[in-house]
């Protein structure tokens, strides 16, 4: 489809962040990217995760739709989208830790989202990706829809990695 490819990860509970994810990566297909949608692990164990009925039918229909995200993803995206809940970020940060271990990745774009939440609870996902030498791209201003948002965030990202392409 294109020559610019966008990897989204991210970490949802009960499925809004899974919108959130969604929506960047079609706005990455409107910008003709090729795409591929991962989800993180929990983080919780399965006791805590049993105890609630919505995140146990949420992630077992999650955990057939999505894979994790493969060590050759990182290194296929030219971007990276990062897709967290306000509540919980740890999912995500670790992934970026995992990405600080590969130097090739430097200079790829990292573009965090938060779901249901101002940006400020970004901060540790922009620190975790930029100590993996990632460019972190904050996300554009809340419009009051946070789908269309999101949809124009993954069309800008992408532009962004193919004038970056283009100019190497």
């Amino acid at each position: 489809m294109g020559d610019i490819n966008v990897l989204v990860v991210f970490y949802s509970k009960h499925g809004t962040t899974e919108k959130l994810a969604l929506a960047a990566g079609l706005g990455a297909i409107q910008a003709r990217a090729n795409i591929r949608l991962r989800r993180v692990i929990d983080l919780a164990d399965r006791s805590t995760i049993e105890a609630s009925p919505e995140w146990k039918d949420n992630l077992d229909r999650m955990n057939r739709d999505y894979v994790a995200p493969r060590p050759a993803d990182p290194v296929w995206a030219d971007v990276i989208v990062l897709a967290t809940p306000q509540a919980s970020c740890a999912e995500i940060e670790q992934y970026c830790g995992v990405l600080g271990g590969d130097r090739s990745l430097a200079g790829k774009i990292a573009a965090p989202l938060i779901a249901g939440g101002d940006g400020s609870g970004l901060r540790a996902v922009y620190a975790a990706a930029a100590c993996a030498a990632l460019v972190v791209v904050p996300p554009t201003q809340d419009s009051g829809d946070a789908l269309a948002d999101a949809r124009t965030f993954g069309r800008r990202v992408t532009h962004m990695a193919r004038l970056l392409k283009a100019s190497t």
